[in-house]
């Protein structure tokens, strides 16, 4: 961008700024165009303040589909956004090449920021104009609620450690009579047939007397007499 200066008739001068194809800047579009910029912001931040809203009784647990590896910064803007909002996390060891491993936290469900708030239109309405949010998690167009107590089970889970994947038990073989933990099968008991991919187990349970077979993080099973 460059400046020109060009006479007005009364003998001032009036400095005149280029755009890149040597054509005059209208600062009447500029102004407008910073107007329009403020007039969303300012209704983004109505929309979004809708989510902070409380109402005794009426607060319901939603999921967030975000960004890939972009969990914990959206979790951090909405809470500086006042929007109760919370990502569980596990502790995962990773290898480096110049030292020893290093312990990292990760969150427990790539991809899903946890938020908790007053259902209303305005509230969803505002979680997905923020930036890498693509969806509320649900069936069709209708946002599904987390309960309470699931929820609360899960950051329990989360926050005693169950899913640190640091924390895989060692010792467990084929064969081996075992316990899973957590999860839709938790506290059911079986047997590990063998090995699937992601550190987990192939392990085979029992359910209204039929056999199956699940495949478990091996951090989800414990030995069982």
């Amino acid at each position: 961008m460059m400046a020109m200066n060009v006479k007005r008739l009364n003998d001032g001068v009036e400095r005149v700024w280029l755009d890149r194809a040597g054509e005059p800047i209208k600062l009447d579009r500029a102004y407008a165009a910073s107007a329009k910029a403020v007039a969303e912001r300012t209704m983004e931040a109505g929309l979004l303040d809708a989510a902070t809203k409380d109402i005794e009784g009426a607060r319901r647990w939603f999921a967030l589909r975000v960004g890939a590896r972009g969990e914990i910064a959206i979790r951090d803007g909405l809470v500086d956004a006042r929007v109760d909002a919370v990502v569980p996390v596990k502790e995962v060891s990773v290898s480096r090449r110049t030292s020893a491993r290093k312990v990292v936290h990760k969150p427990v469900l790539s991809g899903l920021v946890f938020v908790n708030l007053v259902p209303s239109i305005r509230a969803f309405a505002g979680l997905l104009r923020v930036r890498d949010v693509y969806a509320l998690i649900g069936g069709g167009d209708q946002p599904h609620p987390i309960g309470d107590r699931e929820m609360n089970g899960f950051m329990d889970l989360a926050q005693a450690g169950a899913f640190d994947e640091r924390n895989t038990p060692t010792g467990l073989k084929v064969g081996s009579q075992v316990q899973i933990n957590v999860g839709a099968y938790a506290e059911f008991k079986g047997v590990i047939e063998g090995y699937a991919k992601g550190r987990a187990a192939r392990v085979r349970t029992w359910l209204f007397g039929r056999e199956f077979t699940v495949d478990v993080k091996l951090a989800h099973l414990e030995e069982s007499d």
